[in-house]
């Protein structure tokens, strides 16, 4: 998972970068994105991790929700196969009920 890799960086040049790399992969202005990447440069080195904790802890809520929502869709899709199974077991068995008593 991306949570295991980042919470496995020490370095705060790690941090600083990989803070970047996560906002330039974000969904906004590119002026947006420019203001950003030049806060963290001003940025000590206490308040890159207090930001990069922050995203830790924001992508390892998201891979949560993600493996909940597979594990969710994973059930229904099961589940649905189990009735799937049982409406034709049921229907073989009245196929045979019916051959049954018509001998």
């Amino acid at each position: 998972m991306i949570f295991d890799f980042l919470k496995k960086q020490k370095k705060i040049d790690s941090k600083r970068k990989l803070t970047k790399v996560m906002l330039l992969n974000l969904n906004i202005p590119e002026e947006e994105k420019a203001l950003y990447i030049q806060a963290i440069d001003i940025l000590d080195d206490k308040e890159i991790d207090e930001l990069y904790e922050k995203w830790s802890n924001y992508i390892k809520n998201l891979e949560i929700k993600e493996i909940e929502d597979i594990r969710k869709q994973s059930f229904i899709e099961i589940d649905w196969l189990r009735k799937k199974e049982a409406k034709e077991k049921q229907k073989e068995i009245n196929a045979f009920n019916f051959l049954f008593n018509n001998i």
